[in-house]
């Protein structure tokens, strides 16, 4: 019996998003998709020229929602300048996001060392410059690490819309009241 070029495809997408899902894309060989896809690693070269390129299918729209929205809430408009609104509205919005991504977001920072999760650190700690009152940017790339820690573990743990969105905004209020309070009691100028 005949299988369809197109199930294969899909096939090939979805054993592709499971191994990169679980072990990440950096740990997952072509091989080991085309072993689960019970087809020949030259097969998969049929659908996609590259490792590089399933992965683009699979977090390519992801990144660009998530990227457009970090730029907006790292804008002027939003950083340093979190309200009660602003903050349930930044929750709304990458609920939203994750949600509706969950996967490719997931696919994204679970592999290290990969070019989304650079440019994520790099976004996030560029908006930390407005936000964090020290000069120390170690520090921010810290702070930043542990922000993308819990957003991983929020997607791991939570796939509900509601429930991200009361995740994210409490981890935000934790990142946002943590900074207030490093400024607070070091001030603008602490050298460390």
């Amino acid at each position: 019996m005949q299988i369809k070029k197109e199930e294969i495809k899909q096939r090939i997408l979805a054993v592709s998003k499971q191994l990169f899902t679980n072990d990440g894309y950096d740990k997952t060989s072509l091989h080991m998709v085309a072993d689960k896809c019970f087809i020949s690693k030259s097969n998969i070269y049929r659908y996609f020229s590259s490792k590089e390129e399933i992965y683009e299918t699979l977090v390519g729209e992801a990144r660009l929602s998530l990227i457009d929205a970090i730029s907006r809430f790292g804008s002027s408009d939003y950083a340093g300048n979190y309200t009660e609104d602003k903050i349930e509205e930044v929750s709304e919005v990458l609920a939203r996001i994750m949600s509706e991504y969950r996967e490719g977001i997931l696919i994204m920072l679970k592999s290290v060392g990969s070019k989304d999760q650079a440019i994520l650190t790099e976004m996030m700690t560029g908006f930390f410059v407005e936000v964090c009152p020290i000069d120390d940017r170690e520090f921010k790339v810290q702070i930043v690490s542990l922000l993308i820690m819990g957003l991983k573990d929020i997607l791991i743990k939570y796939s509900e819309e509601d429930e991200i969105r009361y995740r994210l905004k409490m981890l935000i209020l934790y990142h946002y009241l943590g900074l207030n309070g490093i400024k607070e009691r070091f001030g603008y100028n602490y050298e460390g």
